[in-house]
């Protein structure tokens, strides 16, 4: 197998891991118990991102070698995962048996609604702001630009005027 033929392999591999790696973001946005954990993978995969293009210009044989040091990164990386699936499975099966407790001595209900309560607490942010991130007042954002998802009286005056796809 000549050196482009295996890159070709590798490139077609590496697209179609970004593919999943993307598909599986998506559903771990979805589906996250902790928004820490997903900011901080979201300023991973960014800087990943940046790293990508600044090596645009490497030549064929220095892709050659970054392969065998990738997928070493990729099965670190899904050990890390399967490592912090069981345990959020572990702690989910013990909230599961504390709340069999709490039921038998028919405390279940305030158990349920004090573990929902820390639950909210333990996902919601109340730390400062990291560098670099955009503030949710647009004011105070670099060209007052708005955070997605905020609406804005312009974007409401459109569709209370043409509706919600915009201009007809």
């Amino acid at each position: 197998m000549t050196v482009k033929e295996r890159l070709e392999a590798y490139r077609r591999k590496k697209r179609k891991q970004e593919m999943m790696e993307s598909i599986k973001s998506v559903m771990r946005n979805i589906f996250s118990w902790n928004r820490e954990i997903r900011i901080e993978k979201f300023e991973e995969s960014m800087k990943e991102e940046q790293v990508k293009l600044c090596k645009q210009s490497v030549d064929v044989e220095e892709d050659v070698q970054e392969i065998d040091v990738q997928e070493e990164d990729n099965t670190q990386e899904s050990q890390s995962t399967v490592l912090k699936r069981v345990i959020y499975l572990l702690y989910f099966l013990l909230w599961a048996t504390l709340y069999m407790i709490a039921l038998e001595y028919e405390f279940g209900a305030v158990y349920f609604v004090l573990s929902a309560l820390i639950f909210i607490c333990l996902n919601t942010r109340s730390g400062p702001k990291r560098r670099g991130e955009p503030s949710a007042y647009s004011v105070f954002n670099p060209n007052c630009e708005a955070i997605e998802g905020t609406l804005d009286a312009s974007q409401f005056e459109k569709e209370i005027r043409y509706g919600i796809g915009g201009i007809r």
